[in-house]
């Protein structure tokens, strides 16, 4: 089958990254199609392959470019693009991976060109609404073809919200098996000795969505929950964390240090090596559960919940009592939780599996 994958965000690559040579190599020919620029990768010429923020994967085959801006604006823009792609590769299926608005834009162009749609990591659900991410999640449930899912909870929620069970399938997480498969190539990788930081003597921390860092009030509570640690924290900024804190004036403790985005393998090794892990990231909750680091996550709901429910993660307010509370359970509970079912390195090969079936008609 000629297969295009979207993909928009650094979470994207990360899923696809042990995809699509398993794609490849089951004969179909998959091409990766960008929303962004090229300006975010790195090439290696003598491999053919490119670095998108720290992530490996082969050269996209179109860069979109669609830019910055307010919600409607990216799926807008994104829209208008992909269609014009679709128009002119005629694909026989398109590949989505996730929540993200370049993932809705591409499940709507397809629709509307009566391309199937295989949806991968389908099925997530917070249960709230206000969420940007969910409103993307359930719009793009209603269109795909094919529902490639993580966990059995994900499976239930699209066969309670009408989807015809034999359009879903259970084949794991695509972020464990990348997880799992980066592991293994940087055993040797000391991350935090370039921070100063000792083994498990720190708490890493990532922030970056709106319901945390455009209020203050939670910004703050935020702050000062870190600020109260007994640990050093680290925290990497890739969505203007920094910015966010000035534009609330409001001041970092001492024992918090933000520092420039890191490369995905050096913000794996951070995770591997930390104490704790603090954040709001959707995918670093997934990534702590397979590497087996302890993560407290400052949100009201997560889609995620299998990670909470092995005990993982645990989610809490965005005041100092929560955070430290959270933190100083999350700090012994290292190592005492099974990993879901199917977060393994077979993900990508079930779901060639599934692929190779045949797509079913689009309804």
């Amino acid at each position: 089958m000629r297969l295009i994958v979207v993909v928009g965000t650094r979470p994207n690559f990360v899923k696809v990254g042990p995809l699509i040579p398993a794609l490849q190599a089951a004969g179909h020919d998959v091409a990766l199609a960008f929303t962004g620029s090229r300006s975010s990768s790195r090439e290696e010429p003598s491999s053919g392959e490119v670095y998108f923020y720290g992530v490996e994967v082969p050269t996209p085959r179109w860069f979109l470019d669609v830019g910055d801006g307010t919600h409607a604006v990216q799926t807008g823009r994104a829209l208008t693009v992909l269609e014009e792609l679709l128009d002119s590769e005629c694909p026989d299926a398109v590949l989505v991976v996730g929540d993200a608005n370049s993932t809705l834009a591409a499940a709507i162009a397809a629709a509307k060109h009566g391309v199937p749609i295989v949806h991968l990591e389908a099925g997530l659900r917070c249960g709230d609404m206000r969420a940007p991410e969910e409103v993307n999640r359930v719009l793009i449930s209603r269109v795909a073809s094919v529902h490639m899912v993580c966990t059995e909870e994900a499976m239930a929620n699209l066969v309670r919200e009408g989807i015809q069970p034999d359009r879903v399938h259970f084949v794991g997480s695509l972020m464990a098996e990348s997880v799992l498969r980066h592991m293994d190539g940087i055993r040797k990788l000391d991350a935090a000795a370039g921070y100063g930081l000792a083994l498990k003597a720190y708490a890493l921390a990532f922030f970056h969505r709106a319901e945390n860092v455009e209020y203050a009030d939670r910004l703050r509570g935020i702050i000062d929950g870190l600020g109260g640690l007994d640990l050093k924290v680290l925290v990497p900024d890739t969505n203007g964390f920094r910015s966010a804190l000035e534009a609330s004036g409001i001041d970092i403790p001492s024992n918090v240090r933000v520092v420039p985005a890191t490369a995905y393998s050096d913000m794996l090794a951070l995770q591997r090596d930390a104490r704790v892990i603090v954040t709001d990231s959707s995918g670093i909750q997934e990534e702590s559960c397979v590497i087996g680091t302890p993560c407290v996550s400052v949100r009201k709901t997560t889609e995620h919940s299998a990670t909470v429910e092995v005990g993982a993660n645990r989610l809490v307010d965005a005041t100092r009592h929560a955070i430290a509370v959270a933190v100083a359970e999350a700090a012994v509970s290292r190592a005492r939780w099974t990993t879901p079912k199917r977060w393994d390195k077979g993900v990508s090969s079930r779901i060639v599996r599934e692929l190779k079936r045949g797509l079913p008609p689009l309804v």
